[in-house]
């Protein structure tokens, strides 16, 4: 088994990463096939002022990683590092001193095109096996969508829009852990259309100031980013943190048909929705769902032929492809969960980040550029979309 070790216990790494590795390790140890070793460590300055983390013996919280290097060895330790991405490149050889090899790192994996290629000698160098968070792209939801575009049942995928939306105030003014609105939601709905659509050159990208009362954050209230794939697939991602409902949907239109794609929503619920639906007389496609409750993560699965199109599997069903027939599913997809064991399995088996890393440095490249390309745009008025 392994051990966890969460460096930065903020939202990331105590809201998400701890407590999903609690229940991965109870899940796991409940199969007979356990795989994360308890207590996970959490290390963070401020770790003397946070609430309980955990059950007794299951977490254990630190303020200094020499207090931490006293209950966790690096030869059998995970790290996850959970600190703003400015951060990264210093904290990662600092680890990589005292020994530790595997390593899960937030998104995005960095701040800078400079700070990128120091991280890949890095690297390299230091032979770390290094997984950056990607849990959209391991979901199930987005297997059925990889499914479908590979299957051909829809025709050809010709575009993807991606909406992930919420209002961030609190944490945005309490917080400076990212300099724009490019680095909280982006990266997830970035990697997804590089992993369903292929490489991708910018076009174009923008991004609004946060504003509250008498209060503006530059940058933070949201963010476009443009997207032309060498597949021939465009991209729109849309990102608004001042709206007042949530939503995570993914909309791809193809030759014959649309797939719309509900990630969910909070931690609360662990199910996603996929509504594939036909177009009106071939010449429009339906709007993207909205979801503006914060209590489901279930997927949903609706598909329906183009007008004249092909035979589709009857309603609700899988093919034995695992391509999605006509219908509306709705079936668990608790990522992250899923996606750390997947980590965890490939660092025993010493090939974790194999797929993951080539992706990661792709999706920091491309968000490098919207960084600089905002950098020289004016920007839009607050709360555009």
């Amino acid at each position: 088994m392994l051990q966890p070790l969460v460096v930065g216990l903020g939202r990331s790494g105590s809201g998400l990463h701890l407590n999903t590795l609690v229940r991965l390790a109870r899940r796991t140890a409940a199969s007979g096939d356990p795989l994360v070793a308890l207590p996970a460590v959490g290390c963070d300055p401020r770790a003397g002022g946070l609430r309980p983390l955990g059950m007794s013996g299951e977490v254990t919280a630190v303020t200094t990683l020499e207090q931490a290097l006293q209950r966790v060895d690096p030869a059998t330790a995970v790290v996850h590092l959970c600190t703003p991405p400015r951060l990264r490149h210093d904290l990662l050889a600092e680890l990589a001193g005292h020994g530790f090899r595997r390593m899960i790192v937030e998104k995005p994996l960095a701040a800078s095109a400079d700070e990128l290629e120091s991280l890949i000698r890095l690297r390299q160098e230091a032979g770390l096996d290094l997984v950056t968070v990607a849990h959209w792209t391991t979901s199930r939801l987005a297997g059925r969508l990889r499914r479908l575009v590979g299957g051909g049942r829809l025709g050809s995928l010709r575009r993807i829009t991606v909406d992930q939306h919420k209002p961030r105030f609190l944490r945005s003014l309490a917080t400076d852990g990212h300099p724009s609105a490019l680095d909280v939601e982006i990266p997830h709905s970035l990697a997804l259309a590089l992993d369903l659509a292929g490489p991708a050159e910018l076009l174009a990208a923008r991004c609004w100031d946060l504003r509250c009362e008498d209060r503006g954050l530059p940058r933070l209230g949201g963010a476009h980013v443009e997207l032309e794939h060498r597949s021939g697939v465009v991209t729109l991602l849309r990102s608004d943190l001042g709206a007042p409902v949530r939503q995570r949907s993914v909309v791809c239109e193809f030759e014959g048909g649309t797939a719309t794609a509900h990630f969910p929503l909070s931690e609360d619920d662990d199910h996603a929705q996929l509504v594939i639906a036909p177009f009106d007389g071939g010449t429009a496609a339906p709007p993207a769902g909205v979801l503006d409750a914060d209590d489901g993560d279930h997927a949903q699965l609706v598909v329906a032929p183009f007008d004249g199109g092909r035979a589709l599997p009857s309603v609700g069903a899988l093919d034995a492809g695992g391509v999605p027939g006509v219908g509306h599913h709705v079936f668990r997809d608790d990522a992250l969960t899923d996606f750390l064991d997947g980590a965890y399995r490939g660092f025993a088996s010493k090939a974790a980040g194999v797929g993951n890393f080539p992706l990661a440095c792709a999706t920091a490249r491309l968000l490098c550029a919207a960084r600089e390309h905002c950098t020289v745009t004016p920007r839009a008025r607050a709360g555009s979309r």
